[in-house]
């Protein structure tokens, strides 16, 4: 199945947290916060997009009074709502919903999607519903808080190639192929592990499209946000043509 608005890993969400591990969350979590003091932002409801298994959406829970995680994926929030439950967290509830079509009645301070999410949106019209609805749920002065890969990343880091990963309890195998013209990178993971004496496998395969930042920009203005201001990721300093990814902070 190819992973579409917001669907991560649909087939093996079991896999998806060891699969993920290698990603600082609480630091870009810690990041992405921080602009909340720097545009003066209130912490008491946050929603948090794409929240698949919804580790950062957890670490997010212990700066605001409220939050809502909202994934398309049913098979990923099962694995949210236990860990949530281990957890014994209480502020989060969690949603099923998909990132270009959402509503809410009570607004949110701020809005946030971690990890390329909004690459798996794949061309203009989807994106800008997608920054319509963030734009439409945001209390006034609210911040949408986001990153995405770079067309430098897809297309020169990832580029076209092969990658074996092998984990505690399985292995996964990274096929990388570059689509310059439209400009989007097809990604297929195949993840094969032994269960009770059987080899087993599954795999996913995944589109994220690279997109010019003026093209970003000219979108999340158009949808309605005032300001918007782009940084290299986990900096505070402009992007350059070889950053490979880049955080928007839009306010309403």
């Amino acid at each position: 199945m190819e992973r579409d608005s917001g669907i991560p890993f649909s087939k093996i969400p079991r896999f998806y947290d060891e699969l993920m591990e290698h990603v600082a969350y609480q630091e870009w979590v810690n990041y992405s916060l921080s602009f909340l003091s720097l545009f003066n932002i209130k912490k008491q409801n946050f929603l948090d997009l794409a929240c698949g298994t919804c580790t950062p959406t957890i670490y997010l829970s212990k700066f605001a009074e409220e939050i809502i995680g909202l994934d398309r994926s049913i098979e990923m929030l099962k694995v949210a709502r236990e860990k949530i439950k281990q957890l014994q967290i209480n502020n989060i509830k969690i949603v099923s919903g998909d990132l270009r079509i959402f509503y809410f009645k009570k607004k949110f301070d701020s809005i946030f999607c971690f990890f390329d999410s909004i690459n798996y949106i794949i061309n203009n019209d989807d994106l800008l519903k997608v920054f319509k609805c963030a734009y439409e749920n945001l209390q006034p002065k609210g911040a949408f808080i986001f990153d995405m890969n770079t067309i430098f990343a897809l297309r020169d880091i990832w580029n076209t190639r092969t990658e074996v990963k092998v984990h505690k309890n399985f292995k996964s195998i990274w096929k990388n192929r570059w689509n310059e013209k439209e400009k989007i990178s097809e990604l297929e993971i195949t993840i094969e592990w032994e269960e009770k004496g059987t080899k087993k496998e599954i795999t996913e395969f995944h589109k994220e499209k690279g997109y010019e930042i003026e093209e970003v920009v000219y979108l999340l203005k158009k949808s309605g946000f005032r300001n918007v201001h782009v940084y290299e990721h986990l900096k505070f300093t402009p992007p350059t043509a070889c950053t490979s990814r880049v955080q928007f902070v839009c306010i309403k």
